[in-house]
């Protein structure tokens, strides 16, 4: 597949339908966290940033140096240090860890899929491995990352598999390796109910994901981290693609007009 263009916020360049200069479509995991209830995530990061300063001491004194030179709410130099020791701090604290290790399983779920054994596994993820390979082992895989414009609601990314069930539907699938995406499968299931009412893209054309899709079940395919004393578990949960399309139109409502309203867009003439 051709590498599709990029603006600076990383958004993906797509030609529209009719032709024309590139548009900056947004990402398909941005749009699906538009209607995210963020404060949990919040409070995470509030708590992971806590942790990393006490594993690292040195970034209080900057902390002090940057407070000492500027005022925090005004000042943008400041603004950026403090974002920039806050991440640190946040990464001290171990938080992309759950990150990097799924990136890891993405990769080596991918290579299985393919029928290409890796050629080398830690020890500690040979058993979530197997237990991938129990949970998908009635999936016929057609294809794996497949890129795909939405231009309905103007969004585009990458899914992980495109599979077909043993009642011969196809269905568009997703890893998630996190541990809670089955608790709270709202984004999954808007981010693959975009993806199923999209396209195939290769940076010109577009063309159908498949002439057997299934536009009212998507899979989620959920490997989470092994919980303490338990072996490893793989889940393939099925998700309802209707809600999840209605989910998506409503967000991109959200994120493409309502949060652009201008003051002036929400106030009236005074009244007489």
């Amino acid at each position: 597949m051709n590498e599709i263009p990029r603006d600076r916020w990383d958004r993906p360049l797509i030609i529209p339908p009719n032709g024309g200069q590139p548009v900056a479509y947004t990402r398909v995991s941005t749009l699906a966290k538009a209607l995210d209830d963020l404060s949990q995530l919040m409070a995470w990061k509030q708590r992971k940033t806590a942790e990393g300063l006490v594993r690292r001491p040195d970034l209080l004194t900057r902390i002090a140096g940057a407070l000492a030179n500027g005022d925090p709410d005004a000042d943008w130099p400041t603004k950026r240090d403090l974002n920039a020791i806050c991440r640190e701090a946040v990464e001290a604290a171990g938080a992309s860890r759950g990150a990097s290790a799924g990136t890891g399983l993405h990769a080596l779920t991918e290579a299985i899929d393919k029928g290409d054994e890796p050629l080398f596994v830690p020890e500690a993820d040979n058993q979530r491995l197997d237990a991938y390979r129990a949970a998908t082992r009635d999936l016929d895989v057609l294809d794996i990352e497949c890129f795909v414009v939405n231009d309905t609601v103007q969004a585009a990314g990458t899914f992980d598999r495109l599979v077909r069930c043993p009642d011969g539907r196809v269905r568009v699938a997703d890893l998630k390796t996190g541990k809670s995406e089955a608790d709270y499968p709202l984004a999954t299931t808007m981010q693959i109910a975009v993806y199923a009412h999209g396209h195939r893209y290769d940076g010109e054309t577009r063309s159908p994901l498949h002439p057997d899709l299934d536009l009212t079940t998507g899979l989620l395919i959920h490997l989470p981290p092994p919980t303490k004393g338990e072996k490893p578990r793989c889940d393939v949960v099925p998700l309802d693609l209707e809600r999840g399309w209605r989910a998506a139109q409503v967000a991109a409502e959200i994120h493409h007009e309502i949060r652009r309203w201008k003051p002036a867009d929400l106030t009236r003439e005074a009244i007489a």
